[in-house]
């Protein structure tokens, strides 16, 4: 007991000293990365606190609101998210740790953490995959004593109404939450042994607690004639054919977000989880918790929209415990585990130092040249800050226009950030997204505007413009990039007298 308490201590403060060593390297990573379009626009759009956003519930955004303010907008403001995750990797080492043992839950920590997109995407940026990780981890850890344990005297509610609160939490940061109470259902129908919970009604009251806590995405839907719940819903529309070549992208990606050299103990837990999951609870409840997920948005681009994959990211977290399970059971030998690990964070640290000196200063691209039509998606993290010097757009004395308009709603983001919370900066004729909600068009009529667009979408655009303004002067041509290179031209048009509002394409 004694040499369990000693090993269970030891493991304690190993996965203590990965959160942080990865923490820690999450910051560096923030500070050498700029903040990508995503991050620039919910930077935008969380200016203005509202129950619910376009793109996503709201729960990221309120943070990115608050964290902006306390950090300014800059790389600063994915602190909290950084500290969130820190907090994720030690509810993964408590989970694993409760179902498989302490030395199960170091190596969960550590695959978790060295995962391209946990690492990286999840684990620090400004998107709402931070707050729903946490909240789906901490979900888990609530039910599954009382799901696992086999005690009939367990006083269920406790255990239920934390898991209703973690569900609401997590449905209020990102609507892929769904998949995860549809896999605790799953369970629940596919085990003789918890079909008492289904007359039970500590579930039910969990239920309608986690709907207490979403309330505010219904009723901002239900203002907005629910074009959020329209936008996502319609994202995944199939179509009359098959894309098997999109099934096959979905599937290189997934394996790339979760970094090539984790494969072999992820696939390895997932198949040990397969096999067990008839004998073993635990294994059958982590299956349910993830599968829905991966599979679904695994398969979905083979009847529609491509998809991202990292959609199928919060089923994968599932995954990490039954990874730290088969990697603690089957690599016996201590030192090449170790060895592999230390290979890992060697990888990972090369990656991350290509990525950062590469983004700012574009130095590959001296050695090899980008194929015919493709662009350098490292110029997404470059800040576009050299804008506010232009005269155009009130720098150098100049006098700041009316308001700023643009084409499409990832540029907006990127005006946003450069100009600052003076400037109202409106998105047409592209999608908006949650740009819309910000500024109503018809405030502006007779107001001059400068249009800001990268200088390729010019020639396309600009037709679209000639309705609405008295006249439109020649564009003035700014280059941007790293060290002088000439990587970013974008053109400032003067528009005067807007005649009238922009159309939007939401009814507000």
């Amino acid at each position: 007991m004694i040499a369990d308490a000693r090993a269970d201590a030891a493991a304690t403060r190993a996965a203590l000293a990965l959160i942080a060593a990865f923490a820690l390297a999450r910051v560096g990573l923030a500070m050498g990365l700029g903040l990508g379009v995503d991050e620039s626009y919910t930077l935008l759009i969380s200016r203005r606190l509202a129950l619910s956003y376009f793109d996503h519930p709201p729960l990221h955004q309120w943070i990115a609101h608050f964290s902006a303010l306390a950090f300014g907008e800059t790389w600063a403001a994915r602190l909290p998210f950084i500290a969130l995750f820190a907090g994720t990797g030690w509810l993964m080492f408590r989970l694993t740790r409760q179902l498989y043992g302490a030395a199960a839950g170091v190596w969960a920590v550590f695959g978790l953490n060295a995962a391209l997109f946990f690492l990286v995407a999840a684990g620090g940026w400004i998107v709402p995959d931070g707050p729903l990780l946490f909240a789906l981890l901490a979900a888990a850890l609530a039910i599954a004593p009382l799901l696992l344990s086999g005690d009939p005297e367990a006083s269920p509610w406790r255990g239920w109404l934390l898991t209703g609160l973690w569900l609401g939490l997590a449905g209020l940061s990102k609507y892929l939450a769904i998949f995860a109470a549809l896999g605790l259902l799953l369970f629940i129908i596919f085990s003789p042994r918890q079909w008492r919970w289904l007359l039970h009604p500590a579930p039910y009251a969990a239920g309608l607690l986690a709907l207490a806590i979403i309330s505010p995405v219904i009723i901002w839907n239900a203002q907005h004639h629910w074009v959020s719940f329209h936008f996502q819903a319609g994202r995944g529309t199939p179509d009359h054919e098959l894309h098997p070549g999109q099934v096959a992208g979905i599937i290189l990606g997934e394996l790339a977000m979760l970094t090539p050299w984790n494969i072999v103990p992820i696939i390895g837990g997932l198949g040990a989880g397969l096999a067990a999951a008839r004998r073993d609870d635990r294994a059958q409840l982590l299956l349910c918790l993830s599968l829905p997920a991966i599979v679904f948005f695994t398969l979905q681009p083979l009847f529609g929209d491509r998809g991202f994959p990292h959609w199928t990211m919060p089923g994968w977290l599932f995954v990490f415990p039954l990874m730290g399970e088969w990697a603690a059971r089957t690599w016996a030998d201590a030192a090449r585990a170790r060895r592999w690990a230390v290979a890992s964070v060697a990888a990972l640290a090369v990656v991350a130092a290509l990525a950062i000196s590469h983004a700012n200063t574009g130095w590959l691209l001296r050695f090899y040249g980008l194929p015919k039509g493709q662009t350098d998606v490292s110029l997404e993290a470059w800040p576009w800050a050299a804008l506010r010097d232009q005269p155009l757009l009130g720098g150098g004395g100049g006098a700041l226009p009316g308001f700023v308009v643009t084409g499409k709603w990832g540029t907006a983001g990127r005006l946003g950030l450069a100009l600052g919370r003076q400037t109202h900066i409106l998105v047409f004729p592209g999608d908006p997204h949650g740009v819309a909600f910000l500024e109503k068009p018809a405030a502006f009529v007779g107001q001059d505007a400068v249009i800001v667009l990268p200088l390729a979408e010019v020639a396309d655009t600009m037709p679209a413009y000639q309705p609405y303004f008295t006249s439109i002067d020649p564009p003035t041509v700014v280059t941007l990039g790293r060290l002088g290179a000439p990587e970013i031209p974008i053109a400032l048009i003067p528009a005067h007298g807007l005649k009238k509002p922009f159309p939007m394409p939401y009814l507000r």
